[in-house]
């Protein structure tokens, strides 16, 4: 089993993509592929490398949610591709399932960058505006996506009315199976639920194109600044201010300013966009930190910074 992360996930070793390419693309059945540690949850990434071409990223989701939400991606990215301003990855060929594998996977092209989760210490200062700004322009080209077969966000979920996703912030925080008062400090969350509650309530929200995970690890930096966007399997049409959750998971109290400012978001948008921050970053600690995996370590980032911003 490879890096097995959730209960009900499938098989995603190195046997199972080669069994699978040497199915489906039996021009890459003699390449040895090799796992990509990231802190995504989500997939099993592998990279293979065709001689005398780019390499390619082989992805197996691992669960039937992750199935679903790359079968969205798969049809989506076509679509977006030239609407925005930086790459997002291209589908060079859909997988289908098989005996090797319950569900659809996909080859998909190499895109240049690390993500900023492995680069974070580098992201400060004059590169973490540079970001920051790069960020900007990313959120609002996203507001301006058309054309695109992709749900709608309903309520509980990210994007979606803020009030029922906080009533699935406070099952998060009581629920026994999560512990939540040895993670985190509940009352602090509760304070910071309850001002983006007060202040963003009224807000008549248009519904707009959302990639809806701008986290550290679906975003691809080089010399500090925004080089591709990838993990599109959440996007949907909703919230947008979904989309200003970079603020508290990526940038620096310095450069959240300046991403505020270039974004040009109104105060309750704001407040909307670091309670979306806040609901995924305490179930990404409560849910992720047991098992030891390092997108708790992420979310715990992300939450401390949602919590200190006043």
């Amino acid at each position: 089993m490879s890096g097995r992360i959730h209960d009900d996930e499938a098989d995603t070793s190195r046997d199972v993509v080669r069994a699978l390419l040497a199915e489906q693309c039996p021009q890459w059945a003699d390449l040895l592929p090799r796992q990509l540690l990231t802190t995504g949850s989500d997939n099993a990434v592998w990279r293979i490398d065709p001689p005398g071409a780019a390499p390619l990223l082989v992805r197996l989701p691992r669960t039937d949610s992750a199935a679903r939400s790359l079968a969205t991606e798969l049809r989506l990215l076509p679509a977006v591709a030239g609407q925005l301003p930086v790459a997002v990855p291209g589908v060079v060929h859909a997988g289908t399932p098989s005996r090797h594998f319950p569900h659809e996977w996909a080859v998909l092209t190499w895109l240049d960058g690390e993500d900023a989760w492995t680069r974070r210490a580098d992201l400060v200062d004059s590169h973490g505006d540079e970001l920051a700004h790069d960020l900007a322009s990313l959120s609002r080209a996203l507001a301006t996506v058309t054309g695109v077969d992709v749900p709608s966000r309903v309520p509980g979920m990210r994007g979606g009315p803020l009030l029922p996703l906080l009533d699935d912030l406070e099952d998060w925080l009581t629920d026994d199976r999560w512990d939540a008062p040895a993670l985190l400090d509940v009352a602090a969350v509760r304070r910071s639920a309850a001002e983006s509650a007060e202040a963003a309530g009224d807000e008549v929200v248009p519904d707009r194109f959302v990639h809806g995970d701008l986290i550290p690890g679906n975003v691809l930096v080089g010399h500090g600044r925004l080089t591709a966007v990838i993990d599109w399997g959440g996007a949907g049409i909703g919230d947008a201010a979904l989309d200003l959750v970079p603020a508290w998971a990526i940038l620096s109290p310095r450069a959240r300013q300046v991403f505020r400012e270039a974004t040009g978001a109104t105060d309750a948008a704001w407040l909307r966009g670091r309670a979306f921050a806040l609901q995924q970053a305490v179930g990404g600690v409560l849910y992720y930190t047991p098992k030891g995996h390092e997108l708790g370590a992420v979310m715990r980032r992300s939450l401390d910074w949602v919590l200190s911003d006043r």
